[in-house]
């Protein structure tokens, strides 16, 4: 079985200026999720998808893939790079690493890859993070509940532990699945729990400044 991992990586960031290059626990934020995903004897290959020059590969199981301009775009979804490199490269599975969330490790990567690759009912699976938030949408100054009623406030001991929070670091399915669907999530949908902390991703200035001093 060919497990495959990507990582893309964009040089161009409208929130942080060259996220994936910020200095976490001396590390490049890049390399902290990069070396995770080279430890597991699980992934086959690890594959950055990438157009800076400036990352160079340093393990065997590390291979540069050169993106589009097209996936590289500031509109792009990431299933648009996904698919170009499914196209280019065979593997059974292939997982979906995002440099963004530093709080990914091996354990997480191997412990979630032996769940969808021994169970033929997962299609798919999403890394999340468990909690108990009473949730509310707002419309324009107002807010409404959207997993309780007013009538029948909750206690937290009370709160059922069955709500999940997409913590963004990681997606794995099968290259046939995608190649078809055209998205990472599809089919028979199952989860990975990851600690609480890995809720943090970095996607904005205070993002950055929280998972800092958590780290």
């Amino acid at each position: 079985m060919i497990i495959n991992a990507l990582i893309p990586l964009r040089d161009g960031s409208v929130r942080i200026k060259n996220k994936n290059f910020k200095v976490l626990k001396k590390k490049l934020l890049y390399k902290i999720v990069l070396d995770e995903a080279l430890k597991s004897k699980k992934i086959s290959k690890v594959f950055v998808a990438t157009n800076n020059n400036k990352i160079k590969s340093y393990n065997k199981k590390m291979i540069i893939f050169p993106r589009s301009k097209k996936s590289e775009s500031n509109t792009a979804q990431t299933e648009t790079v996904v698919r170009e490199f499914l196209l280019k490269n065979n593997c059974d599975f292939l997982i979906l690493i995002q440099a963004t969330n530093p709080f990914l490790k091996k354990k997480h990567l191997d412990e979630a890859i032996k769940k969808i690759t021994t169970n033929k009912n997962y299609d798919s699976l999403v890394s999340v993070v468990n909690t108990k938030f009473l949730l509310w949408k707002k419309f324009k100054e107002n807010c409404k509940p959207q997993n309780y009623l007013l009538s029948k406030r909750p206690r937290s001991q009370d709160i059922k532990n069955n709500q999940l929070i997409e913590n963004g670091s990681f997606y794995i399915f099968k290259r046939k699945n995608f190649l078809k669907s055209n998205n990472r999530l599809h089919g028979n949908i199952t989860y990975f729990k990851m600690p609480k902390q890995s809720l943090f991703e970095i996607d904005e200035k205070e993002d950055l400044r929280i998972v800092r001093d958590i780290l």
